[in-house]
Parts: structure tokens; C-alpha cells; sequence
């Protein structure tokens, strides 16, 4: 049984649809500038991937703006998009149509405001419960739409989308669903965020004064990543029956790959990275020689790109050597549970395009960095198969598989 994936949306730094977010990446378009959305003036990092010009007012009402967070709302208009781009799921049941969202911090901008109103004996909205919660954005996307198979929210930090994602794979592959809307979303640009990323000297700090060079994976003198927002959303079907409906296909998602460190919280592990590829590659039943492109989860991070990178070449041996890589959170940041479902998206693109976005501010490698990452410029290659690695708090390791569809 073969899934693929039939419709995207995006929100993001560098573009608020498909279209947008591609021709931006591909052109090495930076999103990372002077935090907007609070007072940063205090803070050790005061630059952020932020989105510009988003309006939920274009596509939700007083009241539901009222009852959600940021984040949710950027959920929801990325699958707004996903969905109209599918085609509509009509064909579908709706008892046959689930959801599976990931997000690290859920709606923590509600937490935090409503925390800020208590301390200082002011009334908090009516709806802070249920717009601080994690499970809001899938619940939103499903009332929304009509959408009342399993609706599920994973929240595994850094990889949460990517194991949304493999979530939705496993529903469909085990007949629990016919369509899955999935994929992750996050908006915490916020004081106690930024200060708590701070206090574990995560962020970058040096670049201030020059926030397009700040984030800058596998570079030499990278000093952390730069917080991001954004929401990437996918619909994913049974082959047989994105074909039967008329469905453009976009990928096949093949493989889905999860594994846990069990050793520190925070710090990055490579065997459970080298693990989590070498289970989704395995689920995808190829060989490691097959993977033509990874999208690396690339943070930034003096120490999180050199195991990446080694994690890389261990599995992959002398054809790491011939993988390109590229990171796009050089372009917009760390958008933690949303990152794997932006990168998902840009690795199907590149399926699609033959073309692989560069990742920029890459002028000199670090000295233990040192495969292909498609410096600076866009590349182009005709690809069969890609890897999306997301790496998280908690030793959270996930890996997803796409190639071309086959016709």
C-alpha cells in the first residue's frame, strides 16, 4: 500500500503559500530580522524568523479569532491551503478523515499573556484553556473543515511535526483513516520563549547588528539558532484512492523512522539520529544508496550540526559524499514543532522541481562539517528519494521518506 501526499500549505517566513515559500527558497531569500512582535531591547538575541503581514481577520471571524491562538491560526490557514490544493476531500467520508498536528509549545502565546493579566490581577479571557492547549490547532482544522475521524496531537518538541507526520502514515497504512490532514505549527517568538532558549545559551547572540547572517547551519563561527514561526500542513491518501478521485500526487511518503536517545535532555545523540534514518529507510523499504537528498534539521548549533553530520556519514558511509544536503532553517529559523513539516514540504519540492534550495550564509564550513550542503546557491538535480530529519528535546529522533510518485 503505497501513500502519497495530494495537497501542502505553508505559512512561513518567506512566504504564506506554496508558490511563495518555494520561489523564495530556492532564491536564497532570507526571513530573519529585528524581533517585531515584542520589546526585545533586554534580550541577549533580539532576532527572530517572524511572519509578515499575516491577518487571520482574511479567513476567520471576530469570535474565532477571539478563541485561538497564534499558532492554531497559522495551522489553519496552512491547511486551508493543503486542503483546497488536494482538491477537497469530498470524496472522503467524514468519519474516514483525521487529523494529526505537532507542536513543542501549543499555544503558549495564551499561556504567557494570560499568565502576565493574573500576576497582575487583571481578569484572563474566557478561552485561555482551550487556546493554550496543545491539541487546539488539529481540533480547529477538524470543526473547521468537518473532519471527525481520529484527531490526534503529537507533541515530542523539535520532531513533533515530523511525528505527526509519520502518525498520519501509520492511520492510513493500518486502515484507521482514508485521508489524513497532518503536519505541524508553532508561534512562540515570545519574552519568556526567547529568555528561556537564552538561559540554556541555545540562541544566537552575535549577530544582532547583521540578523541575515545569524542563522547558519554547518558554518564556521555559528553561535545557536534563531527562533522561527510557521506551519506546514500536508493531506496524505491511499495511492489507489488519490487516483480514483482525480487527485494531483505530489510524493509518496514511504518511510517514517522515530527513535530516543534515553540520555540527556537537551543534548543531541548520534546513534539515535544514525537510528531513526536507518528505521525509516528500512520502513521504506530501499537501501541507504537510494537517498539522494536530505533535508537536515540544521540548526545552527555549534554542536547539534557536527552530530548531524556525523550521524550522516556513519549511516550512509562513502555515499554521504554524494547526498545533497540543505537546511532551510538558514532561511527562517528554528520553527521547532513546525520544522519538519516545512521541511517535508521543501523536500517534496525538490521531488517535484529537480531543484534543491541553497543553504545560505555557508561561505567557510566548520572543519567537522563537511559534506555537500549546496552552499549558497540553488542546485539542480533530478531526485527519486529524500530524507527529512527532525532531532528534538527529550532525544526525540525522527526521519521521513519521500520519492517521486510513480506513474
Amino acid at each position: 500500500m503505497r501513500i502519497v501526499v495530494t495537497g501542502m500549505g505553508i505559512v512561513s517566513p518567506i512566504g504564506s503559500s506554496i508558490d511563495q515559500f518555494w520561489n523564495a527558497a530556492i532564491n536564497g531569500n532570507n526571513g530573519i530580522g529585528p524581533i517585531q512582535c515584542f520589546d526585545a531591547s533586554n534580550n541577549r538575541s533580539r532576532i527572530a524568523g517572524e511572519i509578515k503581514n499575516f491577518d487571520p481577520k482574511s479567513f476567520l471571524s471576530n469570535k474565532q479569532i477571539e478563541q485561538t491562538d497564534r499558532f492554531t491560526q497559522l495551522a489553519m490557514h496552512a491547511a486551508n491551503q493543503a486542503i483546497a490544493d488536494a482538491g477537497g476531500l469530498e470524496y472522503y467520508k467524514p468519519r474516514r478523515l483525521a487529523v494529526s498536528v505537532g507542536s513543542g509549545m501549543g499555544g503558549f502565546a495564551t499561556f504567557e499573556s494570560s499568565a502576565e493579566r493574573k500576576l497582575n490581577n487583571r481578569s484572563i479571557p474566557p478561552f485561555t484553556v482551550p487556546r493554550t492547549m496543545a491539541n487546539s490547532a488539529a481540533a480547529w482544522i477538524a470543526t473547521i473543515h468537518g473532519l471527525k475521524g481520529a484527531n490526534l496531537t503529537c507533541s515530542t518538541a523539535c520532531s513533533s511535526g515530523g511525528n505527526a507526520i509519520g502518525m498520519g502514515l501509520d492511520l492510513l497504512r493500518t486502515g484507521k483513516a482514508d485521508a489524513v490532514i497532518t503536519g505541524g505549527a508553532e508561534a512562540c517568538v515570545l519574552p519568556l520563549t526567547i529568555a528561556g532558549f537564552e538561559a540554556l545559551y541555545a540562541l544566537s547572540t552575535g549577530y544582532n547588528n547583521d540578523p541575515q547572517h545569524a542563522s547558519r547551519p554547518f558554518a564556521k563561527g555559528r553561535d545557536g539558532f534563531v527562533m522561527g514561526e510557521g506551519a506546514g500542513i500536508l493531506v496524505l491518501e491511499r495511492e489507489d484512492s488519490a487516483k480514483q478521485r482525480g487527485a494531483k500526487i505530489y510524493a509518496q511518503l514511504a518511510g517514517y523512522g522515530c527513535a530516543c536517545d534515553a540520555g540527556h535532555i537537551v543534548a543531541p545523540d548520534m546513534d539515535g539520529q544514525v537510528a531513526a534514518m536507518d528505521a525509516a529507510i528500512q520502513d521504506a523499504e530501499i537501501t541507504p544508496e537510494r537517498v539522494d537528498y536530505i533535508n537536515a534539521h540544521a540548526t545552527s548549533t555549534p554542536l547539534g550540526d557536527v552530530i548531524e553530520t556525523k550521524a550522516i556519514k556513519q549511516l550512509f558511509g562513502k555515499h554521504a559524499k554524494e547526498i545533497i544536503i540543505s537546511a532551510t532553517k538558514s532561511m527562517i529559523g528554528h520553527t521547532i514543532g513546525a520544522s519538519a513539516a516545512i521541511g517535508s514540504i521543501a523536500a517534496i519540492m525538490s521531488l517535484q522541481t529537480g531543484m534543491i534550495h541553497p543553504t545560505i550564509n555557508l561561505d567557510e564550513a566548520d572543519s567537522e562539517c563537511d559534506l555537500n550542503y549546496a552552499p549558497n546557491i540553488a542546485l539542480t538535480k533530478p531526485l527519486n528519494t529524500a530524507l527529512c530529519n527532525a532531532f528534538g528535546f527529550g532525544g526525540n529522533n525522527v526521519s521521513l521518506v519521500f520519492s517521486t510518485p510513480i506513474i
